[in-house]
């Protein structure tokens, strides 16, 4: 494109620009103005005179006296028997970072959850667990899914705690 283009181009839109903003706008001399008128609202009278006075009294501490003497057994008795424990699902012990990353993302992707732990016995080996399930029966109710996923015949149900 030359310059005597750009320019036409630039005064042509300079001029619609122009047409828009001034012949387009709304003009004041043709709109009907309207005014509203508020009323005041009259004060409110308040006769000071005609209001009650508080009285403040005193209040007396004359209540029943009550024991608090625990005679329930402790809770934390009961807390200790109940078992709060998670399981988990193991689906073996790798030694391979890659395999181990593999099971874990064909868990995830079929909607378990799964983490790794390191192997107790064998620092070299990294446990796949899957979970945590709320009961052993969880896991059961599962348990065929889970192992068709990890390519086992049987794993192994764990307690765990977070």
């Amino acid at each position: 494109m030359n310059i005597n283009r750009l320019l036409g181009i630039f005064i042509a839109l300079t001029i619609l620009m122009w047409i828009l903003i001034f012949a387009l706008s709304p003009q004041p001399k043709y709109q009907k103005s309207t005014k509203i008128n508020i009323p005041k609202l009259p004060e409110p009278i308040v006769d000071q005179t005609k209001l009650k006075t508080i009285e403040f009294k005193e209040v007396k501490n004359d209540f029943i006296e009550i024991d608090t003497q625990d005679t329930v057994p402790s809770a934390k008795e009961r807390v200790d028997k109940v078992d709060f424990n998670l399981y988990v699902y193991k689906i073996g012990a790798f030694g391979s970072a890659n395999a181990v990353s593999n099971a874990v993302k064909s868990f995830n992707d079929a909607g378990f959850p799964a983490f790794t732990e390191k192997n107790q016995s064998n620092q070299n080996l990294t446990n796949v667990l899957v979970g945590p399930f709320a009961s052993k029966q969880d896991i059961k109710d599962n348990q065929k899914a889970l192992n068709q996923i990890a390519g086992i015949e049987l794993g192994e149900v764990m307690a765990w705690n977070p």
